[in-house]
């Protein structure tokens, strides 16, 4: 007798229950011992900026939690290099803004701050490409008039204003232009420079619709300035973690990530395994996910066909940090990146190093690298060495055979982003449907601006959904 229409569903049904199944047996208890099975109120996925602070957040509340993070260290993409003679170079994250949130959090681990201040005023404009000098962008007086403009032109979406998508239905047009239509209706090009600073991240940011551009560099990014500006730990961003690492101690499952896991309404397991090979068993009411929804970070979930499709639209940038030493390229400058062939703005075109930015004295210089989803490790690696060769060919700077990489690393993903078509069609206002079901709530750089007080901010509201505030 023929098969029916029906017969392959059921046989992938099947084959779907069957691995539920095995699923399920590999997180039974019966396998692991007393002691490798954890109990707590939350589970957190992530240890960065996000879950470091969602974790202090929920033990202050008297939530017991365990943090599961896939390095050695808390604090994500703030990072710190000491150096000789008692200093430290912060070559991620270097300040998060001065408000009441920030300096309470702060003041809740001990952490002694100072205004963030920068290493050097002067700068010197390369094009990266060619290796050679080029004039400076706009200025000074004809900057902090475009700002003005810029700031009076993003007012209407002051809901915006915290760095969350909340956004009205229909999202306006203006917010999923391409920014350099918004730049030509508003006319403030002369404070492309000064935005790009901050929303570099982004890639091609003229290319990007303004929305991103705004959650990059918006209301709330521009008024800090007005009220307080940035504050950094006197011992570098990572003094903040190791404290936070100290308070949280044993509730921190390091080098470790999850491989399994079983959701539902009543509550939560998760099989995690470390770079030893040791397993342990999580079982918590409530799951808290930090980490960016990737593909890869999402595998071992037990993700639903909502949550899979949600997530399958994001895309992102490559992001990558670097401090130079000893390269030859005098102290006291910063080496901004400027292409004279781009306009407007002289912004120039992913990949590409934003900037070699003074870390103050011992000849360290800052690098960050950015690219599309597919720009590796070795691909910057090759492109700030290729920067530095072409300056030195140019005569711009004699950069000495022997300079080092004194550190490298990779900030992927940033910048997540899904098309200006799942925009309109509510893709934010769905994944913030998403909170709660299953035993599961959502934060980081997805749902909000990444900037850690924001973040920070909207974690505060994650955290009161959770326990009913």
């Amino acid at each position: 007798m023929p098969l029916s229409l029906c017969t392959p569903w059921r046989l992938l049904h099947a084959i779907l229950l069957l691995i539920a199944l095995v699923q399920a047996q590999s997180l039974s208890e019966e396998e692991f011992t007393a002691e490798n099975i954890i109990t707590r109120d939350v589970c957190i996925l992530g240890g960065g900026a996000t879950g470091a602070y969602a974790a202090i957040r929920l033990k202050d509340m008297n939530k017991s939690v365990v943090v599961v993070e896939r390095n050695s260290r808390l604090g994500g993409h703030a990072e710190t290099l000491y150096v000789e003679n008692g200093g430290h170079v912060d070559y991620g994250v270097q300040g998060v803004f001065n408000t009441n949130l920030s300096r309470d959090f702060f003041t809740r681990l001990g952490v002694q701050w100072k205004p963030l201040t920068p290493g050097s005023l002067v700068n010197k404009y390369v094009n990266f490409k060619t290796g050679q000098e080029v004039p400076p962008p706009a200025g000074v007086v004809d900057t902090v008039a475009a700002l003005l403009v810029y700031w009076s032109a993003i007012q209407k979406f002051d809901y915006l204003k915290d760095g969350v998508y909340n956004l009205p239905d229909p999202v306006p047009e203006e917010l999923l232009w391409p920014f350099s239509q918004f730049v030509e209706k508003y006319k403030f090009e002369g404070a492309l420079n000064v935005i790009y600073t901050f929303a570099n991240a982004l890639g091609d940011m003229l290319t990007t619709p303004t929305l991103y551009v705004i959650q990059a560099f918006g209301i709330a990014h521009i008024d800090i300035f007005l009220q307080g500006g940035y504050i950094t730990p006197n011992n570098g961003m990572y003094e903040l973690y190791r404290k936070a690492s100290e308070v949280l101690d044993a509730d921190v499952l390091y080098n470790s990530k999850a491989t399994h896991t079983r959701r539902s309404d009543t509550g939560i397991k998760i099989l995690t395994q470390d770079t030893s090979g040791k397993k342990t068993l999580i079982e918590a009411k409530t799951l808290l996910v930090t980490i960016p929804p990737t593909p890869e970070n999402l595998k071992s979930l037990d993700l639903v066909p909502e949550e899979r499709s949600l997530f399958a639209k994001l895309f992102w940038k490559t992001y990558y940090v670097a401090v130079l030493k000893n390269t030859g390229i005098p102290n006291d400058i910063n080496v901004q990146n400027i292409d004279p062939d781009e306009k407007p703005g002289n912004l120039p075109r992913a990949p590409f190093q934003w900037a070699l930015q003074d870390m103050g004295p011992n000849n360290y210089l800052a690098s960050k690298i950015v690219g599309d989803m597919n720009f590796t490790d070795s691909q910057a690696w090759e492109l700030i060495m290729g920067d530095l060769h072409r300056m030195a060919t140019a005569g711009t700077f004699v950069i000495r055979e022997d300079w080092e990489m004194a550190v490298f690393g990779s900030h992927v993903p940033t910048s997540m982003m899904v098309g200006v078509e799942d925009v309109r069609d509510g893709f934010y206002r769905k994944v913030y449907g998403l909170q709660g079901q299953r035993s599961t709530f959502w934060t980081g750089l997805t749902l909000a601006s990444d900037y850690s007080a924001l973040l920070w901010q909207y974690t505060d509201s994650v955290v009161g959904k959770m326990f009913g505030g």
